[in-house]
């Protein structure tokens, strides 16, 4: 087993360039942390493409059990323990001789000795949420040594162990590439679309601006686009693909590609490592507008405005394509697992210059629709009138469309140039809202009539032009509109606003989500000198709320010296819980995805006897109380 670890190793070593974090790490200085020598699966990967993050390590399937028995995968000392109802949940870190550290995360409980002393320090803390750090030494644990069990807590969806390797500096490396032998990969990565997006005004793809879906061809691992493809200008690739492992049908994340054009390397991408302090970088390593729109995340094979990322190795003009009218370009995309499966995506551009009257269908996104820096606007082809009239505060501006087929105009307006405040067709007005351009990397505040933004230097990866507007709708309804959800945050922005309704007792209101109005996001917030002030960390439409009703409380069960509840909130949530016992504050765990708290004496020989009292408020400040007198 050791000589297939360290034949692997070097096969990885040689073939997918690991960088520097690696080195130092000997080749079968871990074990595998579930039913170590046995075959066992994934459900995720390191470097794959979630919502908000790169995910770190592995997901270990556990069969959809609770409870599995979980390794030390290398001798070492607990350095960290983290209990907490989101997150990794319940989770042990341990410090390794070598400077790594490996993590284990969403387990159901710890061993006996690490369990009594995160127990101690939730009473000395009295607090169920705790974030602690042994003393080094303190709790030393042997390679092999069970520390836990598997399994559900924090914000997993669904039993298995997440296992990390991180390196020196707390860099995620990828435990594939540093090799075990209890994970089978014979399966190349897939490819399941091509998007060419057009990356300025003056660029075209199939004769029109915008961003565009192609479907391949599949022959054994090569995937192909069998047409040429016309482009010209600056064009961005994007990449809709996934990896799969032996045994899983769950889709992973491909960590290596090189994109070579006209068989020259032109963008390397290899993600063998993942800093913390880069995870936001997802939001623009990915297509987060397209993701939005088609909850299908792709990767982009260029470096966009913003991005700091540091696993782009070989790149030319930040990968984007440069195609000039006539010029013929042989695009070829490698794909690479961890394992080195390899499979080739091929396709063909043309250079072709930009028609006025194009022979293609235009699908419209509405009436507009913003694409970076460039606002698309749609109208009827008229035999006679096409002009469209936009106008702002400082005048208004006169245009012929850009582009058109025999049935639709396409208008193109930059943004930088131009800020819109209504557009004008055969005397139709439509208002478009534009609050102001928004620069990235600067400290940044808009005053409107009823309402502010501030925006910090960390708060967008790229400038915006916002829309916004403040508004009471047919309801009577408080409604405040910030932009679409299309535009990644990098940061948090703080907002405030006047009220615009009635309202009795505004400090018992507060903020809420409503982009999706069938289920308000608590925000939060507060009402103080005539305003509501909060921050938001993605654009969409606010209102303000209020939460009168408190939580409910539901006796389970009263057995073996432990009392538990089911707890629910309508509306805010869930913000604290706190019980007593004749005065005495008692643990109370918590997990929210079964809406169950229960009790658990520092003293498990001590009945649970007395005055027992459980206090749980929600978001909005709302209590409930419940007694009883055990016996």
């Amino acid at each position: 087993m050791k000589s297939d670890k360290l034949f692997l190793f070097l096969f990885l070593l040689l073939t997918n360039g690991l960088h520097a974090q690696y080195q130092g790490i000997e080749k079968d200085y871990f074990d595998f942390p579930i039913k170590p020598d046995q075959i066992n699966y994934l459900s995720g990967t390191m470097g794959e493409l979630r919502s908000s993050h790169f995910h770190a390590g592995l997901d270990i399937k556990t069969a959809g059990k609770e409870g599995l028995k979980v390794y030390t995968s290398a001798a070492g000392y607990v350095s960290r323990i983290r209990i907490g109802t989101g997150g990794y949940g319940n989770c042990i870190y341990v410090q390794h001789p070598n400077g790594t550290t490996t993590v284990y995360a969403h387990l159901q409980s710890f061993n006996p000795i690490i369990a009594a002393y995160a127990l101690k320090e939730q009473y000395r803390r009295k607090s169920f949420a705790v974030n602690l750090f042994p003393k080094r030494g303190a709790l030393t644990l042997k390679q092999g040594e069970v520390l836990g069990f598997s399994g559900n807590s924090g914000s997993s969806t669904g039993p298995h162990l997440h296992f990390e390797i991180r390196g020196a500096n707390q860099e995620v490396l990828d435990p594939l590439r540093i090799g075990f032998s209890e994970i089978s990969d014979n399966i190349a990565p897939a490819v399941q679309k091509v998007a060419l997006k057009a990356m300025d005004i003056q660029s075209r793809v199939s004769d029109q601006f915008g961003r565009f879906e192609f479907n391949l061809a599949r022959n054994g691992n090569n995937f192909s686009i069998k047409d040429t493809i016309e482009v010209l200008g600056r064009i961005g690739l994007e990449l809709y693909t996934f990896d799969q492992l032996d045994g899983a049908a769950n889709k992973n994340g491909v960590p290596l590609i090189d994109l070579y054009v006209n068989d020259e390397l032109y963008f390397e991408q290899n993600i063998d490592s993942i800093n913390f302090s880069q995870q936001k970088n997802i939001l623009i390593h990915t297509n987060y507008q397209a993701q939005k729109e088609s909850r299908r995340r792709f990767n982009k094979l260029y470096i966009d405005d913003g991005n700091s990322l540091k696993f782009y190795d070989e790149v030319v003009n930040d990968g984007i394509l440069n195609v000039e009218a006539g010029e013929v370009l042989s695009i070829r995309g490698e794909l690479k697992d961890a394992y080195g499966n390899e499979s080739t995506v091929q396709f063909t551009l043309k250079g072709k210059s930009r028609p006025e009257q194009v022979d293609v269908e235009i699908l419209k996104k509405g009436d507009t629709y913003i694409q970076d820096n460039t606002l698309i606007f749609y109208s009827e082809r008229d035999s006679l009138l096409n002009k469209i009239t936009l106008s702002n505060q400082e005048g208004s501006l006169l245009l012929e469309p850009t582009y058109y087929n025999t049935e639709t105009n396409v208008y193109l307006i930059d943004l930088r140039k131009f800020l819109p405040q209504s557009v004008t067709f055969k005397n139709n007005t439509t208002p478009l809202h534009f609050a102001d351009r928004i620069p990235a990397a600067n400290e940044y505040a808009f005053l409107g009539d009823t309402y502010s933004l501030s925006f910090s230097k960390t708060s967008l990866f790229d400038t915006v032009y916002i829309r916004a507007r403040h508004y009471l709708d047919k309801e009577n309804k408080e409604v405040f509109e910030v932009d679409e959800d299309i535009h990644p945050l990098r940061g948090a922005i703080n907002a405030e606003f006047q009220p615009l309704g009635q309202y009795d007792e505004l400090d018992k209101y507060h903020v809420y989500n409503i982009s999706n109005p069938r289920r308000p996001s608590f925000i939060g917030g507060k009402y103080k000198e005539n305003r509501f002030v909060f921050s938001f960390r993605s654009f969409g439409t606010y209102t303000v709320l209020k939460d009168e009703v408190p939580p409910t409380i539901k006796k389970r069960s009263l057995k073996n010296g432990r009392i538990s509840f089911t707890i629910k909130d309508s509306l805010s949530g869930i913000s604290s819980i706190e019980a007593k016992i004749n005065g005495q504050w008692i643990l109370m765990k918590y997990e929210p995805k079964r809406s169950l708290i229960w009790s658990e004496r520092l003293d498990k020989n001590k009945p649970l006897f007395g005055e027992f009292e459980l206090r749980v408020s929600d978001n909005a400040g709302n209590e409930s109380i419940f007694k009883q007198k055990i016996e």
